[in-house]
């Protein structure tokens, strides 16, 4: 065979070797050999590829299952799976009201739907509330939202905002941090809402109890409080603020919606109604009914100041350690405790006209309208006036009408009265009168005392003494019972050295319209050595410096001195002269010279000499002159 046909031969030959090859290729290729694999970049590239307007739903077990819309919707290199566009996801719950809304511009979520990161103009709802945030981060797991980012939120009756936040939904606690600010709505239409400033927040839905704290400022209306930490709790609907507790450097300034009490000039009260309440304490504890301007209890402790303003400018202030006040739905006081170095103040529209209670506790129960005021140690129970002050262990107060009831080591300080007003008894309007007794009730509507108990009542040198003692504030009557003794000092005319009046009765009595005192039953005059008994004794005051002028002595009068007696039924004695001038058959019975009878005796106590005098045929005058 020739060269020729032999390579012909040959090409054939490999020609078909190479069908041969070609055709076994694609009938293991069809069968499912492998391919060479494209690049990394490649797939990463396919694997972020963005599809338009996606809808999907991925069940998460027997618990929940989430519903996602969003514009588009891609899985990211950083394994997370994202949302764009108008996102909104639905955390369905099985358990009822537990369902979670969330929105955003930008979602990010693992493949779980564990962590949730929405960006943009992102909210939340849960319930009735409402977040929002430019960032929220959202564990499903554990049900916890947090952003520091800046918040604000809202529900049916609070909202508010703050730097950053943390709420735990299944516990639901909520807690913010950095410019606080809560805006918390009422119930009532016409009310205005509460709104809270400060640096933190604590809030626990299932107690509803929060806590507000760092610089915490309140306002309500023109109400506003201030306190470093304020602890609050809602009531059972989470509607209303139950209690509020300020604490450290606490204030509160209250004004009542709507209400404003103008006393008036006669209205002697202590706790007249006021629509303004000052409140200070190192602790204030505030319990309303259904508003927030409906004020049902306060509670100050640590140097605690209340005061009730009217608007005339009027006020009432009380101090206390400790301060507690309950008030019924109109505003009414129906219990009230201050407790160590306690007092309270009234202040009216004039500088002078001022009430003051002082006392370790001063007390008002609910059953009764009594003020109790209690002393204590240095803490002397005291009610003081422009015209009074009274001291004593216990004294009680009639709220209604101002009566007093006064037990206990009473002391009174009458005050100096001014030229218009009746002196009291015996005693000058220039000074003032101390008394002393072991009770005393005093009749606010009548202005009269009643002491009782061995009652001492004195006045510079001037002292009265009796088992009770009855004055009359208004008009200056005066009235003593039991025991009565008096001591009234007396400078005769062109002499120096002073005299005193001892006298004593059953029974005196103050006209103011004569000046006049008078001493009944078992009467006895003491004057230098001459002791003088008669069944009244009258004492003429002078109008203006309230001096002896006269006394008069009448019925069985009897003039005892060393020498023996006189008797007569009247006897007129003479300050000035000091002289006694006994009248109405009057004689003498001296234990060595015998019977001495006249018309009229005059006794010279300065001296001793006797002056007999008879009218008459014979007149005739003798004098009997005795050794002082």
């Amino acid at each position: 065979m020739g060269f020729q046909k032999t390579m012909k031969i040959a090409v054939a030959v490999l020609l078909l070797i190479v069908l041969a090859v070609i055709a076994r290729h694609l009938l293991t290729s069809s069968q499912g050999e492998a391919l060479i694999p494209a690049k990394k970049e490649e797939i990463a590239q396919q694997k972020i590829e963005k599809k338009e307007k996606g809808e999907y739903i991925e069940w998460k077990g027997a618990e929940e299952y989430v519903k996602a819309k969003a514009d588009r919707h891609f899985a990211g290199e950083d394994d997370k799976y994202y949302l764009e566009g108008q996102v909104e996801v639905v955390f369905f719950k099985r358990r009822e009201g537990r369902d979670i809304f969330l929105n955003g511009d930008r979602v990010s979520h693992d493949k779980d739907w564990n962590q949730i990161i929405s960006s943009g103009q992102a909210s939340a709802r849960f319930k009735d509330l409402t977040i929002e945030s430019i960032l929220l981060n959202y564990d499903n797991k554990k049900e916890v939202f947090r952003t520091d980012k800046g918040i604000l939120f809202s529900s049916q009756r609070l909202e508010g905002s703050a730097q950053n936040m943390v709420y735990w939904m299944k516990q639901e606690r909520l807690q913010l941090r950095e410019n606080v600010r809560l805006r918390i709505k009422p119930k009532r239409e016409t009310s205005v809402p509460l709104e809270v400033w400060g640096k933190r927040l604590d809030y626990d839905e299932k107690t509803k109890r929060g806590q507000v704290e760092g610089d915490v400022q309140l306002f309500h209306g023109e109400s506003r409080a201030s306190a470093e930490v304020v602890r609050f709790e809602l009531s059972p609907d989470g509607e209303q603020i139950k209690t509020l507790i300020l604490e450290k450097n606490a204030r509160a300034y209250l004004v009542a919606e709507g209400k404003e009490t103008t006393p008036s000039q006669d209205d002697s009260s202590f706790f007249v109604q006021s629509a303004r309440r000052d409140i200070e304490a190192r602790e204030i504890a505030l319990k309303f009914f259904e508003e927030i301007s409906e004020l049902n209890e306060v509670r100050a402790t640590g140097g605690a100041s209340v005061k009730f303003i009217s608007s005339n400018g009027s006020f009432t202030h009380v101090r206390g350690e400790s301060v507690e006040f309950e008030f019924d739905t109109e505003g009414e006081l129906t219990r009230f405790l201050a407790s160590k170095s306690a007092s309270v103040t009234k202040q009216g529209e004039g500088p002078d006209e001022q009430q003051m209670i002082e006392g370790h506790t001063i007390a008002k129960d609910r059953e009764s309208d009594i003020l109790w005021v209690t002393g204590k140690g240095a803490y002397e129970a005291r009610i003081g006036s422009p015209d009074r002050d009274v001291f004593a262990k216990d004294i009680a107060i009639s709220l209604e009408n101002d009566n007093l009831e006064v037990k206990k080591g009473v002391k009174v300080i009458l005050k100096s009265k001014s030229d218009e007003e009746s002196a009291i008894g015996m005693f000058s309007k220039e000074h003032p009168v101390f008394i002393q007794a072991e009770e005393m009730r005093y009749m606010a509507e009548e202005r009269r005392f009643l002491f009782n108990g061995d009652v001492r009542a004195w006045q510079e040198k001037k002292l009265l003494r009796a088992s009770e003692i009855v004055i009359d504030d208004k008009t200056g009557n005066m009235i003593c019972t039991g025991g009565v003794e008096s001591l009234i000092p007396h400078t005769p005319k062109g002499q120096e050295e002073e005299e005193q009046l001892k006298i004593s009765s059953e029974r005196m009595t103050y006209i103011p319209e004569e000046n006049r005192v008078t001493y009944l039953e078992k009467s006895t005059l003491r004057i230098k050595e001459a002791i003088l008994t008669a069944r009244s004794i009258s004492l003429y005051l002078d109008e203006e410096e309230n001096d002896v002028q006269k006394l008069v002595a009448r019925d069985k009068v009897i003039i005892q001195q060393e020498w023996g007696e006189a008797y007569g039924e009247e006897a007129v004695y003479n300050p000035e002269e000091e002289s006694l001038v006994l009248l109405g058959n009057p004689f003498l019975m001296d234990r060595n010279k015998g019977k001495t009878q006249g018309d009229k005796l005059t006794f010279y106590l300065a001296d001793g000499r006797i002056r007999v005098e008879n009218k008459g045929k014979e007149r005739s005058v003798t004098v009997i002159k005795r050794e002082t």
